[in-house]
């Protein structure tokens, strides 16, 4: 059991970087942002030769479509569109039907998302994500010296050298942001812990025992040691003598799991968790090279009907955005294929 040591923070028990990119942002927003001469989720391509698919515009607060029964007014739609258009369309009506139905799944993405995340992420990857999202949080607010970076960096060539491989240490400035991150958890953590006792629960019911007035199950013992001994051990085979350091190592991430709860409001938690589920969903979407290549012709198509004078990359330049945008959508239609959507 002497081998089980982990560095205080939230190392044990949460997941990677990846949890805390901002995926939802990429596909909402960023979208919003894309190169002029390359088609976003919704192809809103020659709007400005669209006919009016009605006579005149309806008023703002008419129920332009629904969403598993939840309504979207005109008025909302509209201000969607013209940010989707950088103000160059901004009347939902005037839209062809398949552009319509387009822009209102892509409006719903937000509730879809969230739903999803709610039903499908475990209560592991739940607790993990927003201990990290507050965490973050925690770090945007901490006043932690450039000294305090460079003494820790320092620490670690040390540690480096010792084991001569301090070649492998990166540049300070690759992982500055990464030390901080880990002077806060050690900050946090010890805030957190302050005066906490550590007891091993004798009569065990489902509970390996206390750290302060803080309960740890047996469950969350084992999802810990399971981590960091890829399942070599678990609470039943700890030997008495290391039950109360095993408790003292998975305490950390339980007290900030709770701080997190608390910290986050609802609608940080929601957005955090959104964006972790949407991120874990992307990655496993398989865009392939014909099909890029494919979006890329019909890029070229496009451009030369527009007699455009601008010159458009090579394929190698937007090979990586124009997949991401070929997963987005992908990703956009599984998530809305078993939505009830209706246009009115």
């Amino acid at each position: 059991m002497k081998k089980l040591v982990i560095a205080i923070g939230l190392c044990a028990g949460l997941l990677g970087e990846s949890a805390s990119a901002d995926a939802l942002k990429n596909v909402l927003s960023n979208k919003l942002k894309q190169h002029d001469e390359m088609p976003g989720m919704v192809n809103l391509d020659a709007l400005e030769a669209a006919k009016p698919v009605k006579p005149r515009s309806r008023p703002a607060k008419t129920v332009v479509a629904t969403v598993n029964g939840t309504k979207i007014i005109k008025k909302d739609a509209d201000a969607y569109l013209s940010k989707r258009t950088k103000g160059q369309v901004s009347d939902f009506d005037l839209l062809p039907k398949k552009q319509r139905l387009a822009l209102i799944k892509e409006m719903s993405l937000p509730i879809l998302i969230a739903n999803g995340a709610k039903k499908e992420l475990s209560e592991v990857e739940k607790e993990a994500v927003l201990s990290r999202a507050w965490m973050s949080k925690q770090a945007a607010e901490a006043n932690v010296t450039d000294a305090q970076i460079e003494a820790a960096y320092e620490k670690i060539k040390a540690q480096a050298k010792a084991q001569s491989a301090l070649s492998q240490v990166p540049p300070l400035e690759a992982i500055k942001d990464r030390i901080k991150m880990q002077i806060v958890e050690q900050q946090v953590v010890g805030q957190l812990m302050q005066g906490a006792q550590v007891r091993v629960a004798e009569d065990t019911d489902g509970i390996a025992g206390y750290v302060g007035m803080m309960a740890i199950s047996v469950d969350d013992v084992n999802n810990a040691l399971q981590a960091m001994t890829k399942g070599k051990a678990t609470w039943a085979t700890v030997p008495p003598r290391d039950k109360a350091r095993v408790l003292q190592m998975v305490a950390p991430s339980k007290f900030i799991a709770l701080a997190a709860k608390n910290g986050l409001t609802q609608e940080e938690q929601n957005n955090a968790l959104s964006n972790y589920w949407m991120q874990k969903n992307l990655s496993q979407i398989d865009v392939t090279d014909a099909e890029a290549k494919k979006r890329y012709e019909k890029i070229k198509k496009m451009k030369k009907r527009s007699k455009s004078k601008k010159k458009l990359p090579d394929y190698a330049t937007l090979e990586k955005s124009l997949k991401m945008q070929i997963a987005n959508e992908k990703f956009i239609e599984q998530v809305t294929k078993k939505a009830k959507i209706k246009l009115k």
